[in-house]
């Protein structure tokens, strides 16, 4: 912990360094001198036209396009809470039963869920190579040992190098997006949870190095990328399988008159499905996902008030044995049945009135065996007894999404009502939260 600390430290300071520096240089070269295009909190400097962008812009520390070492340094994270309540065959949960089921590390009292808390930085060097990064914070500020701490692990840490939009090569620790729901971060996700088979088949947060960009010929874009595919503390050590990543899409906006509109194909291979990594006092790792392979179609619109997501998942099951946690929890060589799985999800959206959004979604989703799929821990799980897998799953939501200003600081509510073919949930779930980010 204290090197990612060290290593966060260093950055900031060299952060503020180089600005000091480029200014120095642009003094110094420049007769008559011109006044500082420079803003952000370490000039004093605060840009935008009301004041809800000066107060965002001081979570900017330096920013100016002509320096010629650093041309920004930013803060950046977000903070997202919650409460929930639903009923299912009679039976009732609230945030608190969540709490009593392992989870009291992230909830405030028995009736605020935090989410999510992320602190960190992005940056970007000598015009073509940024440098980002943000760690969890641990919500209760101790680890699993006791020990006080601010920091629970790295979400992603890494560099990339930026000649052009055609072509981005980064390496380091990242968010691994397999899926439309998965790209879409979860500052700017139109449902306050993502839909079940997305969160089944998401890799987690991955090392590895990939290469991306976009405007091919106009319309085309593109990512690969290879990962070890152990979800750990900070960074990986390669020895427990890879996955691989590939994403081809088309952008046919222009043609179609649409605001945007980005059609996309998505492949995933995954060498260790099952596998999850020893968990230590400080870290429980998240198992890698009971499938080889899985694909995603995905159709993405939005057309002035009117916006549609549309998902076509298919994930390829694993039979076999990997090395994970039993249900008595040991740990060590376990056997794996996952059946094919296939999901549709569509997610209209529409604004009502400005900064007030209705948001719906329909999530139909089926397994080729009889307990193929599983109800989601957040918050089905609750009450879903002995009987928590089935072979079809149906959700629908409906939402409303107030922005105070944008994705960086919003209020969300919604109602889901889902069943379990084959199992035993049959119910709703209202939820309701505040989205703040920077």
């Amino acid at each position: 912990m204290k090197s990612i600390q060290r290593t966060l430290l260093a950055t900031s300071l060299l952060g503020c360094l180089a600005a000091q520096a480029g200014t120095d240089t642009a003094a110094t070269t420049e007769a008559p001198a011109s006044p500082s295009t420079a803003t952000g909190l370490l000039v004093g400097k605060f840009p935008g036209d009301t004041a809800w962008d000066r107060a965002w812009s001081a979570f900017t520390l330096y920013k100016d396009d002509s320096n010629p070492i650093l041309q920004e340094f930013s803060l950046q994270g977000r903070l997202q809470v919650q409460s929930i309540y639903g009923e299912s065959n009679d039976d009732s949960f609230n945030t608190s039963d969540y709490k009593d089921a392992g989870n009291d590390e992230n909830v405030w009292g028995n009736d605020i869920e935090a989410r999510r808390a992320r602190i960190g930085f992005k940056s970007k060097w000598f015009q073509n190579w940024k440098f980002e990064g943000q760690i969890n914070v641990d919500n209760d500020g101790q680890d699993n040992s006791g020990d006080n701490t601010f920091y629970k692990d790295i979400y992603d840490l890494f560099i990339t190098y930026a000649p052009s939009d055609a072509l981005n090569i980064s390496a380091g620790k990242t968010k691994v997006k397999f899926s439309r729901e998965q790209e879409i971060s979860s500052k700017e996700i139109l449902t306050i949870e993502r839909s079940l088979i997305s969160n089944t088949l998401f890799p987690g947060e991955l090392t590895g190095a990939w290469v991306s960009g976009k405007g091919i010929q106009e319309h085309w874009l593109y990512e690969l990328g290879i990962y070890g595919s152990d979800r750990v503390r900070e960074f990986s050590s390669f020895d427990q399988g890879v996955v691989v990543l590939g994403k081809i899409g088309y952008d046919y906006s222009a043609q179609a008159g649409l605001d945007t509109a980005v059609a996309s194909f998505h492949y995933m291979h995954n060498s260790a499905p099952g596998f999850a990594d020893l968990k230590d006092e400080a870290y429980t790792p998240s198992t890698s996902p009971d499938f080889t392979d899985s694909i995603a179609l995905t159709n993405d619109i939005t057309s002035g008030r009117f916006g549609l997501t549309t998902e076509l998942l298919y994930g390829f099951g694993f039979e076999g044995t990997e090395d994970r946690y039993s249900s008595k929890g040991k740990y060590g060589p376990q056997t794996i049945n996952q059946s094919d799985v296939l999901a549709l999800s569509i997610i209209p959206s529409y604004f009502i009135a400005d900064g007030l959004q209705l948001v719906g979604r329909l999530q139909v989703a089926s397994s080729s065996d009889p307990d193929g799929l599983r109800v989601p821990s957040r918050y089905e799980r609750l009450v879903s007894g002995d009987d928590e897998k089935g072979n079809t799953y149906t959700s629908a939501y409906v939402g409303l999404n107030y922005y105070l200003y944008g994705h960086k600081l919003k209020l969300m509510n919604g109602l889901e009502y889902s069943t379990l073919g084959g199992g035993d949930y049959d119910g709703y779930t209202f939820m309701s939260g505040l989205r703040f980010s920077f």
